[in-house]
Formats: C-alpha cells, sequence, structure tokens
C-alpha cells in the first residue's frame, strides 16, 4: 500500500509517543493520563534546565512539548480503542492512521502479541501460522514489531524452551522484506531494524 511522507511522519510521531510511553513512562509507574503526561514532561524540563547555564531553554521546552503531545496524542488514540492501559492498544494506536485505527487485527495477532507483552510467552503454533498467513496486512506487521520491540526482557519462553528476542525479531523483519508488507522507509522497520542492530550488538 502506498504511503505519502506526511503519513510516514505522522506514524513517526506516534512511534516516537510509544517510545517514550514504554522507555519512560511506564518505568516509572506515570499513569497514562493526559494530565499526568503533561505534569511527567514538565517536571523533566524543569530538571533539565535548572543545574544548566548557556541552555536555549525555548528550544528545549519546544522539545519537551512535543513529546508530551506525542504521548498525550497517542494515549487518546488509545483510548478511543478502548483501555490506554493496555499495551496492544497502545501499540495499535501508534501503528496505525486514523481511519485505520477500527479495523481488527487479523489472523490472531492481537492474542500473539498481548501473550507475548504480557507474559513474555511465544505461541509457537501461532507464531508459525502468522509466517504462513496470507492475511498479514502493513497494521499487522506494525503491530508484531512494536510488540517485540518493546518487550524488556532479553529472552522469551516457547513451550518450556528460551529463545533470544533478537532472534524473533529478526525472524520477524525477515519475513516483513519477503512479503513487502512495508516501505522500506516505514518507521517501524526502520526503528526494528535498528533494535535489531543494538541487540546483537549487546549480545556480544
Amino acid at each position: 500500500m502506498p504511503i505519502s511522507q506526511e503519513e510516514l511522519l505522522f506514524l513517526q510521531s506516534q512511534l516516537e509517543g510509544l517510545e517514550s510511553i514504554f522507555l519512560e513512562l511506564i518505568p516509572c509507574g506515570i499513569e497514562l493520563k493526559r494530565q499526568q503526561v503533561q505534569d511527567y514532561y514538565l517536571k523533566r524540563y524543569d530538571q533539565a534546565v535548572r543545574p544548566t547555564t548557556n541552555v536555549a531553554e525555548a528550544e528545549l521546552k519546544r522539545q519537551f512539548n512535543t513529546k508530551a503531545n506525542n504521548v498525550r496524542n497517542l494515549v487518546d488514540s488509545a483510548e478511543s480503542l478502548g483501555d490506554a492501559g493496555n499495551k496492544v492498544n497502545l501499540i495499535k494506536a501508534a501503528a496505525t492512521l486514523p481511519d485505520e485505527r477500527n479495523k481488527p487485527l487479523k489472523a490472531n495477532v492481537g492474542k500473539f502479541c498481548k501473550e507475548l507483552i504480557y507474559e513474555n510467552s511465544l505461541d509457537t503454533p501461532t507464531w508459525q501460522n502468522i509466517l504462513s498467513s496470507s492475511e498479514i496486512g502493513h497494521i499487522e506487521a506494525r503491530v508484531l514489531l512494536g510488540s517485540v520491540m518493546f518487550l524488556m526482557t532479553d529472552e522469551i519462553d516457547s513451550y518450556g524452551e528460551k529463545m533470544k528476542v533478537h532472534d524473533l525479531l529478526a525472524q520477524l523483519i525477515k519475513f516483513i522484506a519477503s512479503k513487502s508488507l512495508l516501505a522500506r522507509n516505514d518507521p517501524f522497520l526502520v526503528e526494528a531494524q535498528c533494535f535489531l542492530e543494538a541487540m546483537m550488538e549487546d549480545s556480544k
């Protein structure tokens, strides 16, 4: 599916909001509500400028406001799907354009991602079914990438066996490339490739 530069930038801003949620807000226990998000970044801004001299405060404040807006917009979008506390809803909201948001995920992708994120567990038969499916589209591809990228662990359980997350991400990227599910400059695919490189480097 062709995607415009404007849509790519929109997805990029949503991905940045998703990264902030998983890497900053959730670990700090910040409630995913608009005011709590704004308060968090205002506090971060105050901490950033207080000990610093010769800092471009206007530019720094713009950056913090941009990040807060990305997160708040994403939380609003996730709430339109049901519950912003549901990590799969957050990922789906970030992975979709507004007119795609209410389309259901295909081929048990939602259930698969939920087990992956909440239980650090890989359902091998469902995973193999996904890899052989002809019904996976660009939305599912991004949701799968987001679910793997934001696993806060190095290993997952697969029927009693341990599997490295970077191996799962490598399989997923290869699958997406082989099916041409996402454009090469899709922000989710680009970010996943960066994640994979970092994971491989850390595992050496």
